[in-house]
């Protein structure tokens, strides 16, 4: 038997050399269901601490009342800072975007499982309420709403970001102390 690694990456994970059982199946695609999770999780925490790092060193930015360079700090850090904001939310949407991939893959191909081999056959005392939104599939639509957050919030920072930017130039332009 190839190595599993092998079969993974050049197979579909329906081969039957993988698994024995429907039921093996169905525990990999959700231990892999919950690792996708789990990543995705931590990389959107990451990205909220480094955003409100940043949310912080701005507003503190923003404050500074020195009569003889403040009004130019008050462009040039708050400007930088928020581009730099921008940046990390350009940059994290990739990654947070391919997770939100995966687990759809995985939900899919949960969802497949379940329709062909019947939940009857993988759980003996039909615990439907196991597959989460009652008569609804597995791949149904409330996992996709819980990962919107994920989604969003480098769009919405993002959005912060560049408003914030051209307002610190806009308060140097028109002149406000």
């Amino acid at each position: 038997m190839a190595d599993l690694k092998t079969l993974l990456l050049n197979r579909d994970t329906e081969v039957a050399e993988v698994f024995e059982s429907a039921k093996e199946r169905l525990s990999f695609y959700r231990s892999e269901i919950h690792f996708e999770s789990t990543l995705l999780a931590s990389r959107t925490s990451s990205y909220l601490s480094s955003q409100s790092f940043l949310m912080i060193a701005f507003a503190s930015s923003m404050a500074n009342t020195n009569p003889e360079w403040g009004s130019l700090f008050r462009l040039v850090v708050p400007s930088l800072l928020a581009a730099l904001g921008l940046i990390t939310s350009l940059h994290a949407v990739p990654g947070i975007r391919a997770s939100y991939d995966v687990i759809e893959r995985w939900h899919r191909k949960q969802a497949e499982l379940l329709q062909t081999e019947g939940s009857a056959a993988l759980l003996g005392n039909h615990q439907s309420a196991l597959f989460g939104e009652g008569d609804n599939p597995a791949g149904g639509e409330r996992y996709k709403r819980t990962l919107l957050f994920s989604l969003r919030t480098p769009i919405i920072f993002g959005s912060v970001w560049a408003l914030l930017g051209a307002f610190c130039i806009v308060l140097y332009v028109v002149g406000v102390d």
